[in-house]
C-alpha cells in the first residue's frame, strides 16, 4: 500500500495488528451515512496506517487519498478480515429469523427481547476477535501485550490457523 507524500510516497508492506485493531475500530465508529465523516474516517485511516499527520493528508491531492485509502479497504477487509474468516473452517452461515404468528403481540406487549438487543456492529465483532487472538498470542506464544500488538497481523493468523489444525494432534 503507498500513500504519496509530498515529492516521496511512505509504503506500508505489513498490517500489525495495532493498526488493523485501529481499522477496526474507526470503522465501527464511522456508522453515518454522511460524505463528511467517510472522508473524515478514510484520513483518520491513513494517517494511522501511514504515519502521516491528519493535517498533512487533508492537504494532499484528493484522488491521491481515495487511491490510498481504496488499497487500505481492500487489504484491510478482503484480506486480513478475510483471513479471520477463513479461522473457522465451517463458515456458519447466518441464521434467518422465521416470523411467527405471535411476533406482533409479542412486541406490543413487551415479550420480544430482540428490540433490546442492540445490533452488534460488524466491526466490533472484528476488533473483538484481534483481542482474542491477541490473548492467544500471549498465552501461547509467550509474548507480551506491545509484542502482540506489533506484529505482522497475517503471521499471527498464519500461526493461530496452524494451532487450530493442529490442536486434536496434542
Amino acid at each position: 500500500m503507498t500513500l504519496p507524500y509530498g515529492e516521496d510516497e511512505r509504503i506500508c508492506a505489513a498490517v500489525s495488528v495495532r493498526q488493523y485493531r485501529r481499522y477496526t475500530e474507526i470503522m465501527e465508529q464511522n456508522v453515518t451515512e454522511s460524505i463528511e465523516d467517510a472522508v473524515e474516517a478514510n484520513a483518520r485511516i491513513l494517517s494511522e496506517i501511514f504515519g502521516v499527520p491528519m493535517t498533512q493528508i487533508r492537504k494532499m491531492d484528493a484522488e491521491d487519498v481515495m487511491t490510498a485509502a481504496k488499497q487500505v479497504h481492500f487489504v484491510m477487509q478482503d484480506v486480513i478480515t478475510q483471513k479471520f474468516l477463513d479461522l473457522n473452517p465451517e463458515h456458519p452461515e447466518a441464521v434467518e429469523k422465521e416470523a411467527s404468528a405471535f411476533d406482533e403481540y409479542d412486541e406490543e406487549n413487551g415479550y420480544n427481547d430482540d428490540g433490546a438487543q442492540e445490533e452488534r456492529n460488524f466491526w466490533q465483532i472484528c476488533r473483538e476477535n484481534v483481542d482474542r487472538v491477541v490473548k492467544l498470542c500471549i498465552r501461547l506464544m509467550k509474548n507480551s501485550y506491545q509484542d502482540c500488538m506489533e506484529a505482522d497481523i497475517m503471521s499471527l493468523l498464519d500461526y493461530v490457523a496452524f494451532e487450530i489444525r493442529t490442536l486434536k494432534e496434542n
